[in-house]
């Protein structure tokens, strides 16, 4: 699936294949790299998909008599479903961004969103693809199946359920919505994205809260107006960010989180015990998050007290606890924040695990650290002799080795000091990976300065 995105903040144009496994984003500080990352998180997350599809009669009534149904979809119909959502991401921007609705024409009259596909080209692809995946409603699990060059899905409902008015609501309502949405933005099912304010999610919790903040704006409309629409009250707030909130959201839903595991929950515990050397745990009385170390392990510590690589780390640590799902979208902001040189390089290999065991990833960055060990991962999987040798006397594993042609690498720049607009371009790969100009360049001249002080701190002035 390729996104293609005009006229967004600094970006004139940018093209994103989503059909990768992972992508890296890479450029100076200003580019827009943020930008296109939250209108990404917008185009794939799974909550931003409309519902209300209706499920067929008939088919509905086989589903609930017999706990399973086949059902024909219209690929041409979901084709249209994914057209109408992202036009609705182009006009409710302003809600991604925090902006004031009454300003979203000065930020995005000109920007365009559009996937590079057309109608007959989706049908035929979807057509022969064999899909398996689960859907949790509310308490209720679906499993669905389509196998290869068929438009029949089969539909069940799995285990011993209540056959009440929620089972029936959801099935008329959400159900059929849910599949349209998994169809058509295919392979991506959801995304979760983890901006740079992540440390401060857990931190501040009570201060950010989102319902919180909405009572304080609606006691404000009541006391600033004399008069005043009861509609003012349900008005969608634009206090944060939809990541922000959607980050403050699941922070204050652990409780609920907590009570499911995900099957990328072994990644997690790789995370604390390679990196946090500690546990992140949310306790079961507060449903606060809280961090035990190795080294003291009868002392829970609260977040504000805990290091700043939990701090950063613990949302990701959550995530692929309790929400993971195979072919999720994350989407990581400066993976680098708070953390040592060598374990950048221990999240980067936790990363290629996670990719080749199902997730996919956008990880846009200003690290060397992290670049180089992308640059490792994708040389280790040449099947050269040498190569393999080296992969075992370094401690590679086989799942942390990424094909060249899963990744997609795109750089963001100017063109020139006076150019106001830039175009995202796609780096091709060679044998030994790839690299960012900007970051090339900086390191370059630093390393000059430092020997030009070096030497003439040495040999300036010595009469040998």
């Amino acid at each position: 699936m390729k996104i293609k995105i005009n006229e967004i903040g600094a970006i004139k144009e940018a093209r994103i294949d989503l059909s990768k496994k992972l992508s890296v984003f890479g450029g100076p500080n200003g580019t827009g790299k943020t930008y296109l990352a939250y209108v990404l998180y917008a185009i794939t997350n799974e909550k931003n998909k409309s519902i209300g599809i209706p499920f067929p009669e008939n088919e509905k009534k086989t589903l609930l008599d017999k706990n399973s149904v086949e059902v024909a979809l219209d690929f041409s119909k979901i084709w249209n479903f994914r057209q109408m959502e992202v036009e609705k991401i182009k006009q409710n921007l302003w809600t991604l961004f925090a902006v004031p609705e009454s300003k979203a024409a000065d930020f995005f009259r000109n920007t365009k969103i559009s996937i590079a596909e057309t109608g007959e080209d989706f049908v035929e692809r979807i057509n022969e693809i064999k899909i398996s995946f689960g859907l949790n409603l509310l308490d209720y699990s679906f499993s669905i199946e389509k196998n290869a060059n068929t438009n029949v899905v089969t539909i069940k409902i799995n285990g011993d359920v209540i056959k009440n008015n929620d089972l029936l609501q959801i099935i008329d309502i959400v159900l059929m919505s849910k599949i349209y949405s998994f169809f058509a933005f295919y392979p991506v099912t959801s995304s979760t994205i983890f901006p740079v304010e992540r440390n401060s999610i857990y931190t501040f919790i009570n201060e950010l809260s989102v319902k919180k903040n909405e009572a304080f704006d609606n006691i404000q409309i009541l006391a600033n107006k004399k008069e005043y629409n009861l509609f003012d009250m349900f008005k969608r707030k634009t206090r944060y960010p939809q990541p922000i909130k959607d980050g403050l959201d699941v922070a204050e839903q652990l409780d609920i989180v907590q009570k499911r595991n995900s099957e990328f929950y072994m990644f997690a515990e790789e995370i604390e015990m390679s990196l946090l050397k500690g546990k992140v745990i949310i306790t079961r009385e507060t449903n606060e998050v809280q961090f035990v170390s190795d080294r003291a392990k009868s002392r829970k510590l609260s977040f504000h007290q805990s290091s700043s690589i939990v701090k950063t780390l613990a949302s990701l640590v959550i995530y692929l606890k309790h929400n993971a799902v195979k072919n999720d979208l994350i989407i990581i902001d400066e993976p680098e924040l708070n953390l040592h040189p060598d374990n950048q390089i221990l999240l980067t290999r936790i990363f290629a695990k996670l990719i080749n065991n199902g997730l996919r990833m956008i990880v846009s960055t200003h690290s060397d650290y992290i670049i180089r060990e992308f640059n490792n991962l994708v040389m280790l999987s040449n099947e050269k002799k040498e190569l393999q040798e080296l992969a075992i006397k370094y401690g590679y594993e086989t799942d942390e080795k990424i094909n060249p042609n899963d990744i997609g690498v795109y750089y963001f720049d100017y063109p020139s000091k006076t150019a106001k607009q830039l175009i995202v371009k796609q780096i091709k790969l060679d044998i030994s990976g790839f690299d960012f100009d900007s970051i090339g360049k900086a390191i370059e001249n630093q390393n000059y300065i430092s020997e030009e002080l070096y030497y003439a701190l040495k040999y300036e002035g010595d009469d040998e």
